[in-house]
């Protein structure tokens, strides 16, 4: 054996139990059609795509297909709210047929639906298949949700997990989806590709198994933002302009309490911050109802981080219907339907609650009434509006006080850390991922050049 069939012998193999179809419409895209097909071939995949690449339906054909090939049941776990948009609205425009569920006792023969807090209730082993949509739930590594997901479905055959394009410095992320889908463990693909990092504490790529590890994330995902990293035609995929507009409030430092002097200490900390929120959220809340205001007849969505903002803006904005946490489920989607008819011209809620997976392009314009520290909130909360489909120009207005714009320079050093991330990751992933998907082989070139060696030697 020459060394170089040792090392072939040493790569990493996955054997994929899937369904090759030749034909396939459901009405979709070109590039839609191609993911859909490849993702059943391969039978346990995942689809990491931009906001409003039409994940939905993509799953709902993969589904579909898998029930007609088995002639048995489907599961797809979704956020709360996006399972009556799923059944209701996108699978009628398919022709596809999808049972809501909130217990097992509801399924019905072929695809079922559920939002994530029931699955408690269903008997997972008797389902075929299973669909994770908005699957970045599995992303906490040690996570209790993440793990229970695993373990209930660690026997299923056919496996889909859809979200958005994971951040790149979150790479985590994509070993756990690896690790739900049984590709690898998360275990082995962190002794595979990284190398635990002493200074930072954290885990990070091994240099040498950069375009490897992408490689291996290829054989089983496709990460793309628009058609064009597939190769496809991007033209009906160009977002509108979208107007982020900075209403930075002066806040007084004066502290009325006198406990740390005259002037309050205002401090980075989680903890500080908090305390600081307590004390701009009024102010923050009248400056939205005044934005509100100069848009008489505009829809909006305002975004919250606590309860007492949102009471503020309810305030302020007596009009508006707010939904927060310890409403039912069923207020929730009713007040869902309401936004989407245009019944609702203003809806408060909170980035977990609404920020994942809804559909809101029929409103243009959101206000966030402060900030908090993470980045992926505020980037899924805009793209509920701001996402392919939006036929408007997307204005977002960020409410902040003077004594917080630390925690919006915190948001922006993200922001930019995950566009050059992405950007070196595109250029590792993309030659790749097209080769991979058009199953054709990523070859290394053997070096031509020859060694003279001395002729003492």
């Amino acid at each position: 054996m020459t060394y170089e069939e040792f090392l072939l012998n040493k790569s990493i193999k996955t054997t994929y139990e899937g369904i090759e179809i030749d034909y396939l419409d459901y009405g979709l895209f070109d590039y839609q059609k191609e993911t859909v097909k490849w993702a059943l071939k391969k039978g346990k995949a995942a689809l990491f795509e931009g906001c409003g690449l039409g994940k939905t339906r993509q799953q709902l054909a993969w589904a579909n297909e898998i029930f007609k090939h088995t002639n048995e049941n489907i599961l797809i776990l979704a956020p709360l709210g996006v399972t009556r948009q799923t059944a209701l609205e996108e699978a009628p425009q398919i022709g596809v047929n999808v049972t809501i569920c909130r217990s097992q006792a509801d399924v019905k023969k072929g695809i079922n639906i559920t939002n994530y807090e029931m699955l408690e209730h269903f008997e997972t082993n008797s389902f075929i298949g299973v669909v994770l949509d908005e699957s970045s739930i599995l992303k906490n590594f040690t996570g209790a949700t993440r793990m229970r997901l695993t373990e209930a479905f660690k026997n299923t055959k056919y496996k889909l997990c859809c979200t958005a394009t994971p951040a790149p410095n979150d790479l985590m992320e994509l070993l756990n989806h690896a690790d739900f889908l049984d590709i690898m463990t998360t275990a082995q693909s962190l002794s595979n590709f990284f190398i635990n990092d002493m200074k930072t504490g954290t885990w990070r790529l091994k240099g040498h198994a950069i375009k490897d590890f992408y490689k291996w994330c290829c054989s089983w995902s496709i990460n793309i933002d628009t058609p064009k990293d597939l190769g496809f035609d991007d033209s009906a995929y160009l977002l509108p302009r979208l107007n982020e507009i900075q209403e930075v409030i002066e806040i007084d430092l004066i502290d009325d309490t006198f406990e740390n002097g005259l002037f309050r200490n205002v401090e980075t900390s989680a903890t500080a911050f908090r305390k600081e929120q307590k004390i701009t959220s009024n102010i923050r809340a009248k400056k939205c109802a005044e934005i509100v205001k100069q848009h008489l007849d505009e829809q909006f969505i305002i975004w919250c981080d606590t309860n007492q903002e949102a009471d503020d803006l309810k305030k302020y904005i007596p009009s508006a219907i707010e939904v927060r946490g310890s409403h039912s489920n069923k207020y929730k989607e009713e007040k869902t339907e309401q936004f989407k008819s245009g019944e609702i011209r203003v809806l408060i809620s909170k980035p977990k609650i609404f920020g994942y997976g809804m559909n809101f392009q029929m409103c243009h314009n959101t206000i966030f009434c402060g900030l908090n520290y993470s980045y992926e909130n505020y980037y899924q909360a805009l793209r509920r509006i701001y996402r392919f489909g939006q036929a408007h120009e997307v204005t977002c207005w960020i409410v902040i006080g003077s004594t917080e714009l630390h925690i919006l320079d915190t948001i922006n050093k993200k922001r930019q850390q995950q566009e050059e991330l992405k950007n070196q990751m595109n250029l590792s992933l993309k030659e790749i991922q097209i080769l991979s998907f058009e199953r054709k082989e990523v070859k290394k070139v053997k070096s031509q050049s020859k060694i003279v060696l001395p002729s003492f030697l």
